[in-house]
């Protein structure tokens, strides 16, 4: 049986999403100069130029809307970086460019380091996000033998902890730039490639990313059924 054509967006769907977009919109922008705790659910309805009512057909509170945010904020970054991964076919350069191309979005773009570390949303976004893409990877490089690693799960926790905190010390300015083709090849070593072949890796010409556009929304991203961070063809 052939499977169902897709039912294209009504213009009430098509609305609604604005609505939801506009709200994620004021939040960041509030957040610019507020934290979660200090943000209001009528100061949210009021800098978007939405009724007060409207927030409720899409959020039942204010921690539902933090939480849809944040996990915008993680497809955004996954979906940034998503083509980097699948068009490299070497495991360890492909965990170098997504290492280094995370990394650089928070020097480029001081707003979603802030909205990431500064403001109080949940702080697993970006750190789950790169731990599926790392899982895949680490998985293809040790099944290989590109890298050398006893337990996958366990690496990819460590290396996506590791790049996490990375981009927090380049947010906050304890990091320079500078330093970021040595973390990753630091990464790269651990994971059992050799020193010279890291730092080749880890130095190698790349094209950095533009910066991430802000404020971010969901339908400016794409279609839901491209594939997920990770997922190679």
């Amino acid at each position: 049986m052939m499977p169902a054509a897709p039912t294209p967006p009504t213009s009430s769907s098509t609305k609604r999403a604005r609505t939801r977009d506009a709200l994620l919109v004021s939040a960041q922008a509030l957040l610019m100069d507020h934290t979660v705790a200090s943000l209001g659910l009528r100061q949210i309805t009021r800098h978007a130029g939405l009724v007060h009512a409207s927030f409720y057909t899409h959020y039942p509170d204010i921690a539902a809307l933090i939480s849809d945010l944040g996990e915008l904020l993680g497809v955004t970054h996954a979906t940034a970086i998503a083509a980097l991964g699948a068009a490299i076919e070497d495991p360890a350069a492909r965990f170098a460019q997504i290492t280094r191309q995370t990394l650089w979005m928070m020097v480029q773009q001081p707003g979603f380091g802030r909205l990431f570390f500064d403001v109080g949303l949940p702080t697993d976004r970006l750190s789950a996000e790169l731990r599926l893409s790392l899982t895949l990877d680490i998985g293809a490089g040790a099944a290989s033998g590109r890298f050398q690693v006893a337990d996958v799960d366990l690496a990819a926790s460590m290396a996506a902890g590791a790049i996490a905190g990375l981009a927090l010390d380049l947010h906050r300015g304890g990091l320079p730039p500078a330093k970021i083709d040595a973390a990753t090849a630091a990464l790269l070593r651990h994971l059992g490639v050799d020193a010279a072949e890291a730092e080749g890796l880890a130095h190698a010409p790349i094209d950095i990313l533009p910066p991430l556009e802000m404020p971010m929304r969901w339908l400016s991203l794409p279609p839901v059924s491209s594939p997920p961070l990770g997922v190679r063809p």
